[in-house]
């Protein structure tokens, strides 16, 4: 079993996840990792360290003699990324989504099963105080049965990340596996989450045309979960004054959450409230820390466990991919 300060990784993609996890490594005393960038086309916002060890390919990190791999490149990437270093009995943590299409997803799957590779999903939710004690609180019948549930997560693109050209992110592209719907998955996956496997699948992405680029930039879903629970969810890159929250509705009272507001509410059937967590002050990075570490006690060998394994990252896709076989993204005023 190594020590954390014996673990060398691999970051794959620079962008601004990337550099937040290569941050973060050192942060828990890992050494630095190698980065792994492509020979053109890099996110100029984002440039490694001077001493970094910096590579062109996969496989000049794999020769490297790394430890682990953190998958960021740009979404279509990621599976047939995270399967090279899987092949390689490299164990890796791959940034959310899995990937585009449901089909790369399960290989990827099967990969980890066939060579036996730890395979992690970053879905760093799983990490943050509000999502996290919703879940518990549920879990623990806080507000008796679920009857249904809301969620949503609505932005403006062009402000999310102002050190770079959104026009240009893979947010907005078709061909590196945008759009609001992907992107914004983390939302599905807290359903997931809290609520098991949704049975049925309804809703639509669409491209408003408010945007440039050619992927969806909202998404509309219904989603009908075991013991009769429906949950409606909305994703869009197009809102300005940025919203982001969910509600649980129980027969015996109801949890609220608005990021805006960071206090997890409980409102019992007499309509009183209590507040079951003020986090206001959290930084947000800490969930990010303390994904990392999950991930690196698996990594050297310990028994840890990480929130989110590959499998919730293929139900996840499942249900991107679910949607979109109830129409196609269309254009503006289509």
């Amino acid at each position: 079993m190594k020590s954390i300060e014996k673990l060398r990784g691999a970051i794959v993609g620079f962008g601004s996840i990337g550099h937040r996890h290569y941050q973060n490594l050192a942060v828990l005393g890992a050494p630095p990792p190698v980065v792994v960038r492509r020979s053109e086309q890099r996110n100029v916002a984002f440039a490694p360290p001077a001493d970094a060890q910096v590579v062109t390919s996969d496989v000049q990190a794999i020769a490297a003699g790394i430890d682990f791999a953190v998958i960021c490149n740009p979404t279509r990437f990621h599976a047939e990324t995270a399967c090279r270093y899987i092949a390689a009995g490299i164990p890796v943590l791959v940034e959310k989504p899995i990937g585009d299409r449901c089909e790369d997803a399960s290989q990827l799957m099967e990969d980890g099963i066939r060579y036996g590779t730890p395979g992690c999903m970053a879905y760093c939710m799983r990490y943050h105080p509000a999502y996290s004690s919703a879940r518990q609180a549920l879990l623990a019948g806080a507000i008796g049965r679920v009857l249904y549930a809301k969620a949503w997560f609505e932005t403006y693109l062009p402000l999310w990340h102002p050190w770079e050209d959104y026009s240009q992110s893979y947010a907005v592209r078709k061909d590196l596996g945008g759009g609001a719907l992907r992107t914004l998955d983390h939302e599905i996956d807290f359903l997931n989450w809290c609520l098991g496997i949704p049975e049925t699948v309804t809703g639509c992405s669409r491209r408003s045309g408010a945007l440039h680029g050619d992927a969806d930039d909202t998404a509309a879903l219904l989603l009908g979960y075991p013991a009769g629970v429906t949950a409606t969810l909305n994703l869009s890159f197009c809102r300005r004054d940025r919203s982001r929250g969910f509600e649980f509705v129980g027969e015996q009272g109801t949890l609220k959450y608005r990021w805006e507001e960071e206090r997890l509410l409980a409102v019992a059937v007499d309509g009183s409230v209590s507040v079951l967590l003020d986090h206001r002050g959290y930084d947000v990075n800490q969930m990010y820390i303390d994904l990392l570490a999950d991930f690196l006690g698996i990594v050297a060998g310990g028994h840890g466990k990480v929130a989110a394994d590959l499998q919730a990252g293929v139900d996840t896709i499942q249900v991107c991919c679910r949607v979109e076989s109830n129409g196609r993204v269309r254009g503006t005023n289509t």
